[in-house]
């Protein structure tokens, strides 16, 4: 036997071998952005806005009918990426690419009016620290601004969407979409601490 051979072959084999399964699982078990973000892309032409489902405010008897809580949207991994307080507010960020939501309160589901949503993207006319924007809701709790269309970054095109303005718990989100995307949907559901 050689002096330089190892000694027992198998065991470099089985390593390999488990190591190998071993990144089989983690690529089979995790998130295609590696962030946990969800695809939020949409194609096709922009479709109305449905109503807004918000809990009865009376059972009919006198009777007051128990306000139904919706669950608050938590901040993911990646969402403060680039992100710069106090984004201007501006009415669009260029064309080619819709970015909308509603914005509602945990406690009772009702929508938002007057919030500032801060979003911000890479597009081919800069990075996301050029192309950032504040908007606010309207009266429906509905945000929209149009951007140019997104670029990878980070290896896929991706969007962040923030809420950080003091009444309510701060929520930084990143989601992802295709590059042949019309639009996003981010709604965002906003808790008081405490």
């Amino acid at each position: 036997m050689r002096e330089d051979a190892p000694r027992h072959p198998w065991l470099l084999g089985l390593a390999l071998g488990l190591i190998t399964a071993a990144v089989v699982v983690l690529l089979a078990t995790s998130s295609e952005s590696g962030t946990g973000s969800e695809d939020v892309g949409e194609r096709g032409p922009v479709e109305a806005t449905a109503p807004i489902e918000t809990p009865a405010p009376a059972t009919g008897d006198g009777r007051d009918a128990p306000v139904r809580n919706c669950e608050a949207t938590q901040s993911n991994p990646g969402g403060t990426n680039n992100y710069i307080p106090d984004a201007p507010a501006l009415e669009s960020l260029g064309s080619g690419f819709v970015i909308t939501g509603l914005v509602r309160s945990a406690a009772g589901c009702r929508p938002l009016e007057g919030v500032r949503i801060q979003v911000w993207l890479a597009t081919q006319t800069g990075g996301e620290r050029d192309n950032r924007a504040s908007v606010r809701t309207g009266s429906d709790g509905r945000y929209r601004i149009e951007t140019a269309r997104t670029i990878p970054q980070f290896g896929e095109p991706n969007i962040h969407v923030a809420y950080d303005d003091g009444r309510y718990r701060e929520v930084f989100i990143r989601r992802v979409v295709d590059l042949d995307d019309d639009r996003a949907v981010v709604n965002l559901t906003l808790a008081r601490d405490g």
